[in-house]
């Protein structure tokens, strides 16, 4: 398995990863090609995407980096703090990719030069809360239907 930047070219793989978790009942929506290009690999805010590829090329999975700012902000992160959202497929679960990806993505955030990235993870994800708990996010605020995590670098 590898990690690199994603590109446009990785939208179709990216969106069918999301879709794999959403078959696995693991995610609310499925998504399109449409989507992940404007909301991962072309917003404005981002600070970084990455894929993890395995031998094949295929998409194992994707972990995405954004900047909070005042608008475009659902879950109320404080600005200037990274917002941090990771996709893996359910046939790429525990094989290494969610790690892999959040050492490429930690790069990015310290070349970036933040101090926080925050995770907000559905109240009911109980493999999110804990992927995030392992690599080192702490609850540091909760909502109706989140759990808020967070990375503090340096």
């Amino acid at each position: 398995m590898i990690t690199r930047p994603a590109t446009i070219d990785d939208a179709e793989g990216m969106a069918a990863v999301q879709n794999e978790i959403f078959a696995a009942g693991l995610r609310k929506t499925p998504t399109d090609v449409e989507t992940v290009t404007n909301t991962y690999i072309s917003d404005p805010d981002r600070i970084a995407c990455t894929v993890a590829v395995d031998e094949d090329g295929r998409i194992l999975g994707f972990q995405s980096l954004k900047l909070a700012t005042a608008a475009g902000n659902p879950y109320g992160v404080a600005e200037g703090w990274g917002i941090i959202g990771t996709h893996v497929s359910p046939f790429a679960a525990r094989k290494g990719a969610g790690k892999a990806l959040f050492r490429a993505t930690l790069e990015a955030a310290e070349a970036f030069g933040l101090k926080d990235i925050d995770a907000s993870i559905g109240a009911d994800n109980d493999m999110g809360q804990a992927y995030y708990e392992a690599i080192g996010f702490r609850t540091y605020r909760t909502t109706e239907d989140r759990v808020c995590k967070a990375y503090r670098l340096g």
